[in-house]
């Protein structure tokens, strides 16, 4: 029985792919993540958008998020009470800048056999259809796994500018959130962002939780371990962070980034399909 969520969501999760808002971390918390994020990037000279994954071990802060129970009851409920967290990574669009995120699948390079990961996107200010908020297609998830183009657009802010074509967005829901709250998607949903069009700088920051039966299917990877017991071993573990930016996990966060945009590993669909995924 789920402990948080009720029987129509878990039907709504499964049927539509997502569900949004949940009340996670105090906002006070997600204003000091924030001058956190500042302090990084005028003290580093680099963006935290920069580290694109596993940039939450280069913040106590963050790491405690990933850890929150607020959250962490909201996605055993989804996929049970053992849990890996993968990866994640801060989405920085200030205001005006024409930054996005295209139309993607967060599966296309994940390389997870089966398809059981949930992302929680954490809004560390408010994020609303003006100022460029997450938009999901509800229930492509249960759909193919899409080929994306690699288009390395500047502006786009995914790694690769990953990006899926002839998307039909008159059907696409806005996941409006306030600071401190947060969404489940599943990671095959069909999502992305418009430009951020108000003077403000919109930030989230992406988790992405897996139960402890997945396996990598690109080789042995790390991830935390943050709820339950790992009783599988698939997975090598990440280092827990001492304070803000310790040198050694900045290495490895860079390491990890560096693998992720790495060429060598090709998106999901360009792969032979497995018997495991969904649709």
């Amino acid at each position: 029985m789920p402990s948080v969520l009720t029987e129509s969501q878990l039907r709504a999760y499964d049927e539509q792919g997502y569900l949004a808002p949940f009340d996670g971390v105090d906002p006070a918390e997600a204003a000091a993540m924030c001058r956190d994020l500042e302090a990084f990037e005028r003290e580093e000279q680099m963006s935290p958008a920069d580290l694109v994954v596993k940039g939450h071990l280069g913040f106590r802060r963050s790491w405690e998020f990933s850890r929150d129970p607020h959250i962490l009851d909201v996605v055993e409920d989804l996929i049970g009470p053992n849990i890996l967290v993968l990866s994640s990574r801060f989405w920085i669009k200030p205001g005006g800048d024409g930054s996005y995120v295209s139309w993607h699948q967060d599966s296309a390079y994940f390389g997870l056999d089966p398809h059981e990961l949930v992302t929680v996107w954490l809004a560390l200010t408010d994020s609303n259809r003006n100022n460029g908020c997450m938009r999901v297609i509800p229930g492509s998830h249960r759909g193919r796994a899409h080929s994306h183009v690699e288009t390395f657009a500047e502006k786009n802010l995914l790694a690769r500018g990953q990006s899926i074509e002839g998307i039909d967005d008159r059907v696409a829901v806005d996941l409006v959130l306030r600071a401190g709250q947060f969404s489940c998607h599943h990671e095959r949903i069909v999502h992305g962002s418009p430009p951020n069009a108000s003077p403000d700088t919109r930030i989230g920051l992406a988790f992405f939780y897996f139960p402890t039966h997945v396996r990598s299917t690109i080789g042995r990877r790390p991830a935390s371990l943050v709820r339950g017991s790992d009783e599988f071993g698939h997975w090598d573990a990440d280092p827990v962070p001492a304070g803000d930016r310790d040198a050694a996990v900045l290495a490895h966060i860079r390491a990890a980034s560096e693998r992720y945009t790495d060429p060598r590993y090709a998106q999901e669909a360009m792969v032979p399909q497995r018997r495991s995924e969904v649709g």
